[in-house]
């Protein structure tokens, strides 16, 4: 099986730096202004709980932070709704939507996306999920792993320009946007694609996914 490590790897490791420098220069400001600012300021990082206004007719796209953050521009290529569940003990995971946009990368961040074979030609397959903590223990949502595989290669998901509504406690319910970048060229293959969650991590780096969850996409 094919593996796109190098991109995943390069644009991981630039944008960690540049999104991390954004975030430095935001903690600053934020010594200089009131707690309500600093807190309006954090809120790219972590989605609010009600997400009833995050994708509406003015903003159609899912709210990563590709999105959130204005790393690129969007233009829609495909999109659909779904209702996939999977459990594996802790977690009940549904899969809700997929929606694939071609990205423009803004200036700022366009140094970033290497390793592509044309950086103008650049697919997002974002993922909706709904989680469910059927576990006794909180259960957090930014060190999901997941891959988006086909018959020949798979890819990794990019935690970095992920979005969720934070650690889910007990018996509740949360949202993970998952983001995949790939070459469109590699997109337009592609009839289908598995969406495959391969580990949940805890502060201590645990795994806390007791089995692999496997969706079933549609692509173009």
């Amino acid at each position: 099986m094919k593996l796109f490590r190098t991109p995943a790897a390069v644009l991981l490791f630039a944008l960690t730096l540049v999104l991390s420098a954004c975030s430095n220069g935001e903690e600053a400001a934020e010594k200089s202004t009131s707690t309500a600012e600093a807190a309006d300021t954090n809120s790219t990082k972590t989605l609010p709980s009600d997400l009833s206004e995050a994708v509406a007719a003015d903003n159609p796209f899912f709210p990563d932070r590709l999105t959130r953050d204005a790393v690129a521009e969007k233009e829609i290529l495909a999109e659909q709704s779904l209702d996939q569940s999977q459990t594996a003990d802790n977690l009940e995971v549904t899969l809700e939507g997929i929606q694939y946009t071609k990205l423009t990368p803004a200036s700022s961040y366009a140094s970033s996306f290497t390793g592509f074979q044309d950086p103008n030609k650049i697919v997002a397959a974002t993922a909706k999920l709904k989680v469910k903590n059927a576990s006794e223990q909180a259960i957090p949502l930014s060190e999901l792993g997941a891959f988006l595989e086909t018959s020949t290669y798979r890819i990794l998901n990019h935690n970095i320009l992920e979005a969720d509504t934070g650690e889910i406690d007990p018996g509740k319910t949360a949202t993970k946007y998952v983001v995949f970048l790939m070459d469109q060229k590699d997109f337009k293959k592609e009839d289908t694609f598995s969406l495959r969650i391969s580990s949940v991590l805890d502060e201590e780096e645990k795994d806390l996914l007791a089995a692999d969850l496997t969706f079933d996409l549609p692509a173009n």
